[in-house]
């Protein structure tokens, strides 16, 4: 039974109530003097009380997704990166460190319950990434539009948009059944609002528990150059893409918007655009990041994307930010960037009245992203 799901949920209510039932029933024949009923008493309530909690908290975990699965919550307080060591002069082999898991056929595409059949509803092929620069090892989603298997398109390199959820949320839970990204994707292009592109999706937890902010951590996972370099080989080994910068975008919700703007602005060599929904756009420091930098206020400077625009060089990208006015936790480092930019940088935007830091306010965000990047990104 997965953490997040109804199930479990409906399992703990359960609980909760018949608790409570419990307590009233028992009540009467606990209320006597002396220490024993006393003692019962208490832990009657306390028992109670604490099963209301967790059903408290697994609904709220459920709807913001701090923990997305069980291996997820065991890992909150350590664990261990999925690291494998490449030998000293080994060569890399993007597409040997790609291998396709198995194929979603089913459910999420417009003609959903249907005969799956690719060239109608599109696909989605789950992905196992083993980064031949950095060992590290993570999954990625990813949904190709009905146009990437008709003949007509065999020669056709399609743009790419690298999706990044927030921290620690799981990629298909995430993108698939809570952002609903290729049922979205095939709906608009269907539609002719949006060209056909290849959505990448994934998480930037490479380690359970260490929220790393898709840092090169000194002395830890290199989780920006997965990102910026074995990720898109990767993809490039395993599908038709296109070979130049203007095809390859991101996008990405909290900390993965973070993640999205940090990447095209540092590796514009490789990204032309980048969308941050409700992201922040400086260094964090935390329980859930630990020491990111070393100590070094040199390098969490540098991953300050608000201090680089005001003392470096502009890249040459595009970068939409989506945010609401009130009750976006993120909107003043928003305001910011914002107001630090300047050409070749451009800055778009999407801004809602209101709106929390949660998926009820990121699923918004992503038609208009998803139009803003078919917009900008050029296929081959």
């Amino acid at each position: 039974m997965e953490l997040t799901s109804w199930g479990l949920l409906g399992l703990l209510t359960v609980l909760t109530l018949a608790s409570l039932a419990g307590t009233v029933r028992l009540w009467p024949r606990l209320a006597r003097r002396g220490v024993l009923p006393v003692a019962l008493r208490a832990a009657v309530l306390l028992g109670c009380q604490l099963v209301v909690i967790v059903t408290l908290v697994a609904g709220l975990n459920s709807y913001y997704l701090f923990y997305a699965t069980w291996d997820d919550l065991m890992g909150a307080a350590g664990g261990t990166a999925r690291v494998e060591q490449k030998a000293p002069g080994s060569r890399p082999d993007a597409a040997a460190a790609t291998q396709v898991i198995r194929k979603i056929k089913e459910g999420l595409g417009p003609k959903a319950g249907s005969r799956h059949a690719p060239e109608k509803d599109g696909q989605v092929e789950h992905l196992e990434i083993r980064g031949v620069r950095t060992g590290i090892q993570s999954e990625a989603y990813v949904y190709l539009p009905p146009q990437y298997f008709r003949p007509e398109y065999a020669k056709k390199r399609l743009p790419v948009a690298v999706f990044i959820a927030g921290y620690p949320a799981a990629d298909r839970l995430t993108w698939i059944e809570k952002g609903h990204v290729p049922t979205e994707a095939a709906r608009m292009t269907e539609s002719g609002q949006i060209q056909p592109m290849i959505y990448v999706m994934m998480r930037p937890t490479v380690e359970n528990g260490w929220d790393t902010e898709c840092a090169d951590v000194p002395g830890g996972p290199k989780v920006e150059t997965f990102f910026a370099q074995d990720v898109p080989e990767a993809i490039a080994s395993t599908y038709r893409t296109p070979s130049s910068r203007k095809g390859w975008g991101l996008a990405g919700y909290s900390t993965g918007g973070y993640c999205a703007t940090k990447l095209a602005m540092l590796h514009s060599d490789r990204f032309s655009v980048a969308a941050s929904m409700a992201g922040h756009f400086h260094a964090l420091l935390d329980t859930t990041t630990r020491d990111l930098y070393d100590g070094s206020e040199a390098i969490r400077r540098d991953n300050n994307l608000i201090w680089r625009l005001k003392h470096l060089p502009q890249p040459p990208v595009s970068i939409l930010v989506a945010s609401a006015d009130q009750g976006e936790k993120t909107y003043p480092s928003a305001v910011k960037f914002m107001r630090a930019a300047r050409p070749p940088l451009v800055v778009d935007k999407v801004l809602l009245p209101t709106g929390g830091h949660n998926f009820k306010t990121f699923r918004k965000y992503i038609p208009p992203t998803m139009r803003w990047l078919s917009t900008r990104l050029q296929g081959e």
